[in-house]
C-alpha cells in the first residue's frame, strides 16, 4: 500500500519555500527581547585557548617555585617531664676525656 500512496509522491515533488530575509533578525531581536543578557553572562562564558604544553609548563614552573619557597616544618618540641634533658646550657663545658657520650635521666642530675 505504501508503494502506490499518491500522497508520497506529491510529497517528493514539493519544494519547501525559502525564509523571507528578515526572519533571523527578527528571531534574534524576539530571543534578547525575552532573555536580556547581564554583563556578567559574557564573562562567565569567556574562554582562552592555551596550548597543552604551554599549560604543563607553567604547571611545573608553580611547582618548582613552591617547592623552593615552602617553610621548613616547625620542629616537634619536647615534651615536659619526659625524663631527659634535652637542651643544655653551654658555660663551662668540657669535653670528656675519651670522647663517649652518656645519655643521663633526670632524676640522675644533682642540681
Amino acid at each position: 500500500m505504501m508503494e502506490n500512496d499518491p500522497l508520497r509522491s506529491v510529497l517528493r515533488e514539493w519544494q519547501a519555500p525559502e525564509p523571507r530575509a528578515e526572519i533571523e533578525s527578527r528571531l534574534r531581536r524576539e530571543f534578547r527581547a525575552r532573555h536580556p543578557r547581564s554583563p556578567w553572562t559574557a564573562f562567565w562564558r569567556l574562554r582562552i585557548s592555551i596550548p597543552a604544553p604551554a599549560l604543563a609548563v607553567v604547571a611545573l614552573v608553580l611547582l618548582a617555585l613552591f617547592l623552593q619557597f615552602r617553610t621548613a616544618p616547625a620542629p616537634v618540641s619536647p615534651r615536659a617531664g619526659g625524663g631527659y634533658v634535652t637542651r643544655l646550657d653551654a658555660t663551662g663545658f668540657q669535653p670528656l676525656p675519651n670522647g663517649a657520650a652518656r645519655v643521663v635521666s633526670v632524676r640522675g642530675i644533682k642540681q
